[in-house]
């Protein structure tokens, strides 16, 4: 109960100050996102050193898709994209009623599955030559550890975490 106060008590402050709450929401998304995004970009390191699944190769893939020759404009793209894909769940999670971290990794794991499954839609007509079983894998396994990290990490920012 006292916890249920505070946390309004901390969003009356927060209106009074003149942020809202969805805007709140998405900068906590927007953070998940980018804390999600670190766990892929290991993965695709050790993707590329590990010369496993070379159809995958993400930085390439978004660094194609920016058109802009810097290399690192691939590795730039990623984290915007993360933190754009983390304000969108921040956006879908604010319509679900409060659970605890473990709902809320599944909850992301969920989202990470059907961003796998829009990113197939995608990816496969765009580059039909590389849908194997193994970039599907990697896609889909990719896209549940991004949404598990960020839903983890974004329900660690709830204010009943923040101390």
């Amino acid at each position: 109960m006292s916890d249920d106060r505070s946390e309004q008590r901390q969003e009356r402050e927060e209106l009074a100050e003149g942020e809202s709450e969805l805007l709140h929401d998405l900068k906590k998304g927007a953070f998940a996102g980018l804390i999600a995004t670190v766990p892929v970009a290991i993965l695709a390191v050790l993707k590329q050193v590990l010369d496993l699944i070379p159809q995958l190769n993400l930085v390439g893939i978004l660094t194609n898709i920016s058109s802009i020759p810097w290399p690192g404009a691939g590795w730039v793209l990623l984290f915007v994209v993360g933190a754009i894909l983390g304000m969108g769940f921040a956006s879908l999670d604010s319509h679900v009623s409060d659970t605890t971290t473990t709902g809320e990794m599944v909850r992301g794991a969920f989202y990470g599955f059907l961003l796998a499954v829009l990113l197939m839609l995608i990816l496969i007509p765009l580059y039909g030559k590389v849908g194997t079983l193994g970039f599907a894998l990697g896609i889909i396994g990719t896209c549940i550890v991004f949404g598990a990290v960020m839903g983890i990490a974004y329900e660690r920012m709830k204010p009943e975490h923040v101390t």
